[in-house]
């Protein structure tokens, strides 16, 4: 493409060439300072000093804002005769152009495209910047290595020179499809809950490749503004058949509703509705086995599908009796041997007690001589006090032998040494 400088109009860069024109003409260009490639976006519309000082300001706002979601404004000139905006450039498009190329996006870009324009709604609102005109054109893409999509925000604050510029031609330059309910009635009062209205149309048109209301589908203006205010969308019908998560379902629910007090206007509760839309979406795509195994272990509250689910199959009864039969294999195997152990520390007591015996009764049978001559000493001890016989108490032998007979008085000598003769055989006998 031929280079062209409108410097006239564009002073400190080089006109590379002209890139769209609509409500407004769009060039490429570069910086001649910086060689840095921009798009320059310029105005043909009359304004007034009111509506220029108000958007002045707005801009200058976002040149403060740095966002990745957030196409960057380097430059503003609202007192050229053309004026213009100029924001950094962004190779690949907008989602217009992907839309015509494809059709409609699949569901997980749908899902990408909303998150990052949530991310991108954070940063604008916070700052009280309403965008007013959220559509294709205003959102550009950039291909990411991965080959996934990375979507920026651009165009902000264009809506309020088109307002103004409605009041003073009579012409109305508002994109009439994506434009919120109260956009008709008001469209200076509105708030950050119209962008999320114009999002969720974005949202409707990339899933089913049309917008809920068109113009073409009505007779007039008049006819397409009932439709609006008081008809209801149409059913969501996916050309490709795709299933479409419950989450995102609710979320173009709550994000076209007419009353804007009612609408979903959140960016924190848009960014959790699309990521369980996301946990959603990977669950369908996963292998029917997978979904099984982890809808029976998942402690979670379960998500409500439409599509019917495999049923979960049950954990297997034998793990609990696996484990009891454990145990009461531990407790046996713990009581036999504690008896083992009981019956060897009783036998080595009993083999004590044997042993210990047996010494006793080997000393007692040594002693009987010592007895003996103790009976005799004890026999002479009798004699000399009373003269009566002593019944010897170890002799068991000898007193088997000894008839029992009745005391009687004391005889003569010789009487007396025959007893003790008698008493002597029998210890001998006893050896």
């Amino acid at each position: 493409m031929p280079t062209v400088s409108v410097n006239t109009h564009f002073p400190g860069y080089e006109i590379i060439g002209e890139l769209g024109r609509s409500n407004a003409r769009v060039l490429k260009a570069r910086h001649l300072a910086t060689g840095d490639l921009v798009a320059i976006k310029h105005f043909t519309v009359n304004t007034d000093a009111d509506t220029l000082r108000r958007f002045r300001l707005e801009s200058q706002l976002m040149t403060d804002i740095q966002h990745p979601n957030v196409v960057r404004v380097r430059e503003v000139q609202l007192d050229m005769p053309m004026p213009f905006i100029v924001m950094e450039w962004v190779e690949g498009g907008n989602l217009r152009t992907l839309l015509g190329e494809q059709g409609y996006l699949d569901v997980s870009n749908t899902i990408r495209l909303g998150l990052q324009m949530a991310e991108a709604f954070k940063a604008i609102h916070t700052r009280d910047i309403i965008h007013r005109d959220i559509k294709p054109e205003n959102i550009l893409f950039r291909p990411l290595p991965s080959g996934e999509l990375h979507f920026l925000l651009t165009d902000f604050g264009v809506a309020r020179l088109r307002e103004q510029s409605q009041t003073m031609t009579g012409q109305s330059l508002m994109t009439y499809e994506y434009a919120s309910p109260e956009q008709f009635d008001n469209p200076r009062g509105v708030d950050e809950a119209t962008d999320y209205y114009s999002l969720g149309v974005v949202l409707y048109e990339c899933l089913s490749g049309r917008v809920p209301f068109s113009m073409s589908d009505s007779a007039g203006i008049a006819t397409f503004m009932g439709h609006v205010l008081r008809t209801q969308p149409p059913a969501l019908l996916l050309p490709s058949g795709q299933y479409v998560p419950p989450s995102l379902d609710e979320i173009l629910e709550s994000t076209l509703v007419k009353n804007p007090s009612e609408r979903l206007r959140d960016a924190n509760e848009l960014i959790f509705l699309l990521r369980q839309a996301n946990l959603e979406q990977l669950q369908t795509n996963r292998p029917a086995e997978r979904q099984v195994r982890t809808s029976s272990r998942t402690m979670a509250a379960p998500v409500q599908m439409r599509q019917p689910v495999t049923p979960a199959v049950p954990i297997p009864d034998y793990e609990p009796e696996r484990r009891s039969n454990g145990w009461a294999i531990g407790l046996a195997f713990f009581i036999v041997t504690l008896l083992i152990g009981l019956a060897i520390l009783y036998k080595n007591y009993q083999d004590k007690a044997n042993h210990k015996k047996a010494q006793i009764v080997a000393d007692s049978t040594l002693t009987v001589p010592d007895s003996a001559y103790t009976d005799t000493m004890a026999e002479d001890t009798t004699e000399a006090s009373s003269g009566y016989l002593i019944e010897n108490p170890t002799d068991s032998t000898a007193t088997e032998s000894i008839p029992e007979s009745v005391p009687e008085p004391p005889a003569s000598t010789s009487s007396v040494s025959d007893s003790s003769k008698a008493v002597v055989d029998s210890t001998k006998s006893s050896n």
